[in-house]
């Protein structure tokens, strides 16, 4: 079950990125439309946060909830990766889309 809920988590935050670059490369001509932009940009983002809280959670729980130092190591590393690839694929899209 830890794992399916790890999968699902990363596929939203997958998803998540993709959207907010999309919407990022809209252009708004009237400041109704910036709000809702704005709006969207904070629905996309809620997920984000989330994952980036639980997807290394996750990961400690499925290595066993180890309480020492490997815990720390474990949820460390995983948080420290899981911002790496979460930046990377954001600005790997950005830079795509604006080609």
């Amino acid at each position: 079950m830890d794992f399916i809920l790890l999968v699902i988590v990363i596929i939203i935050l997958f998803i998540s990125i993709i959207k907010m670059t999309v919407l990022e490369k809209l252009k708004t001509k009237s400041t109704t439309e910036e709000i809702k932009q704005n709006v969207t940009f904070i629905f996309w983002g809620i997920p984000i946060i989330f994952a980036l809280v639980f997807i290394p959670y996750q990961v400690w729980a499925l290595t066993g909830k180890l309480n020492d130092w490997g815990g720390v190591y474990i949820l460390g590393g995983t948080a420290l990766l899981t911002i790496i690839i979460t930046f990377t694929l954001y600005y790997t899209r950005k830079i795509k889309l604006n080609f």
